[in-house]
Order: structure tokens, then C-alpha cells, then sequence
């Protein structure tokens, strides 16, 4: 197993596409029998939103994945003026419900991937397109956020197919953004269609049965040096794994120690015990911040020090959690991009 230290501080760092209606599909035969099954995507171009960056194309993708509802997801796409070099997702944290780019910085990041000649492409489970969404986690019949997680890594699948089938993709998330590109590369075979991850502040509840069930168990976080354990907290449970279950367990199993759904817990885990922990074709980084006094940082290293192939963790010494509301934060996520986004052969 190759693993990096954790470094603390590092160097800072128009295609035009027509309007088309597309029915997209992935073969669950093609996938390894252990991977959860990817959905289906009818996809359509629509009117990019007036406020904020100026876009080059949106996109409104209907998901439907296997035991949960039917989810519209937004896409919104800036292209350079030469021929990509490779095409950059970004999602962003909580219910991902709004853009990247309405992070302080999250502008910066975007406009630094296109300058560097890649296609950057904003993921929206809402806003600006629809303001009545929920989130990624939302309306999954109580499945739990393993089950959620399909959504993301079916629109990951269909933007390899579509957007950069030929080209390397990439992908960055912030807190519950990296949660969602954890279970995809961990549940649903995204170590097939991404060349590198960056996880940032997270995956914040990659042992979700450590983050929804109380106990007293403390450790030092890299980066920040919080000492602190793995319970999301109440008002994080609340709002951001309760809506993933027939009835608020997380927040419950916080409140009382309960264990009574530890079983399923568990098994939504992104280091569940049958989850996928090597990614030979895709390069993981990690990156936190040393303002983040969550139990992120701790589950995040959960996931990271699971892995069994090689990976790396970064520190941005002035980012909160939300790692894009400082200029340094969305910067060096966009460098990192630009350095590491390229092919990894197996």
C-alpha cells in the first residue's frame, strides 16, 4: 500500500453545443458484479441562468436510478476558446442545491480551470435552475445516502460519455460534494470514468455509523489539530443524513447513542465492509482545511487511510470547511487540477 504524508502547505496554483434531447443508458452488465447499479439519463440543453459566470451550455438531466425517485440534476458548462484538454466537475457541499461558483471564490476555481483549457462543468441538484429541489439526498424512500449517491455518479458516467469521451475527466467536491464522488468511486465503479478526485473537507460522513452514533472517542485532526471524534453533529445530521432516511435515525443515534440502525449505517458507509478501496486508474487526493474544526478532516482520513492504492492529503492553512469561500482554497483546488488531470494507466 503507498500512502503520502499529509503536507500542510503547497504551491498555490467556447465549444459550442447544439440543443439535443439524449436517452442515456448504462449496461449494468458492464459493470463489476459488486458495483451498485448506475441509472439512466434523458438528457436535454436549456437556457443557461442570466446571474452569475456566463456559460457556455446547461444541461437539465433527468436521473432515474434503481429503488429511488426520478431527480432532474443541472448542469452548467464553460468551455475554453481551444479544444479542452480535459473536462473538470464540480460540486459543491450540504444539499447541493447551488453552484460552485456561488461560493465566495468558487468563481476563481472555474474561471482557472477554463483559462487553463479545460471544460469546466458545475453540478446543481437545484438552484439557479429550479428553487424547489431539495437535494442529492432527498426523496430516496429512505434508502440512505448510498442509495442517494447513484444519482451523482450516473451524471459522472454520462458527462464521461458525452462531454469527455475522448479527453480525461475529473472531478472536485466540497464536504458532502466529496461524499458523493466517495461512494461513486467506493459503490458505483467511478474509478472508471475519472482520472483524478479531489475529496475536499470530507468524505465528512464516510463511516456513517461512526457520524450518526455518539461516543466519546476523540483524536487529533491533521491540518487543523482539532481534537475532536466522528459524529457529524446534531444540526449537520439534521439536515443533511436524516433526509436520506424513512425517519431522522442519524440525528436519533446522535441525540442517544442508539445503535439500533448501526447495521444499516454501516452498510451506506463509503469503507462499508463490501466497498471497492482500490482505484488504479485514478489518482485521490484529499483536501482540508486548517479553520475546519468539524470531525471532517477525521472521516475524510477514514476513507483515505482505506484506500489501497496510492493517495494524497493536502492542507490549505487559512480554508474553513467550505474550502472555496477563501481565495486560497478555490485556488489551489484548481491547481491541483491542473497539474494532476491527466490519464493514469493502470
Amino acid at each position: 500500500m503507498t500512502r503520502s504524508n499529509l503536507a500542510h502547505c503547497f504551491p498555490v496554483l467556447f465549444l459550442t453545443f447544439l440543443p439535443v434531447i439524449v436517452l442515456f443508458s448504462l449496461s449494468a452488465g458492464a459493470q463489476a458484479p459488486h458495483f451498485d447499479a448506475l441509472g439512466t439519463v434523458t438528457a436535454r440543453t436549456i437556457a443557461c441562468p442570466s446571474q452569475g459566470l456566463p456559460a457556455t451550455a446547461c444541461y437539465a438531466l433527468n436521473v432515474t436510478c434503481p429503488t429511488i425517485s426520478n431527480y432532474t440534476v443541472y448542469l452548467k458548462t464553460f468551455a475554453p476558446s481551444d479544444p479542452p484538454r480535459g473536462v473538470v466537475s464540480l460540486v459543491s457541499g450540504g444539499t447541493s442545491t447551488r453552484l460552485f461558483e456561488q461560493y465566495a471564490y468558487g468563481s476563481v476555481a472555474v474561471e482557472d480551470l477554463v483559462n487553463a483549457r479545460f471544460l469546466a462543468v458545475e453540478i446543481s441538484f437545484g438552484t439557479p435552475f429550479d428553487d424547489t429541489e431539495r437535494g442529492w439526498q432527498t426523496n430516496v424512500n429512505g434508502a440512505g445516502p448510498r442509495a442517494a449517491s447513484c444519482r451523482y455518479a450516473t451524471v459522472t458516467a454520462w458527462i464521461k460519455d458525452k462531454l469527455a469521451s475522448q479527453i480525461p475527466l475529473c472531478a472536485a467536491g466540497v464536504s458532502a460534494g466529496s461524499q458523493q464522488i466517495a461512494e461513486g468511486l467506493a459503490h458505483y465503479g467511478l474509478s472508471q470514468y475519472l482520472a483524478f478526485a479531489e475529496l475536499g473537507s470530507g468524505p465528512p460522513f464516510s463511516r456513517t455509523d461512526e457520524a450518526c452514533i455518539r461516543s466519546r472517542v476523540q483524536s487529533v485532526e491533521p491540518c487543523s489539530g482539532a481534537s475532536v471524534g466522528m459524529d457529524v453533529g446534531l444540526a449537520n445530521a439534521q439536515a443533511y443524513i436524516d433526509p436520506a432516511y424513512p425517519r431522522p435515525w442519524c440525528s436519533q443515534g446522535i441525540e442517544t447513542g442508539s445503535s439500533v440502525h448501526q447495521e444499516q449505517f454501516l452498510a451506506d458507509s463509503v469503507t462499508s465492509p463490501d466497498a471497492l478501496l482500490s482505484y488504479p486508474a485514478t489518482n485521490v487526493w484529499f483536501l482540508y482545511g486548517g479553520l475546519d474544526y468539524s470531525s471532517a478532516i477525521n472521516q475524510g482520513e477514514n476513507y483515505r487511510l482505506n484506500i489501497k492504492t496510492a493517495n494524497h492529503a493536502g492542507c490549505v492553512p487559512d480554508a474553513p470547511h467550505t474550502l472555496a469561500d477563501v481565495f486560497s482554497g478555490a485556488q489551489r483546488i484548481a491547481n491541483d487540477m491542473n497539474l494532476q488531470c491527466t490519464v493514469r494507466h493502470e
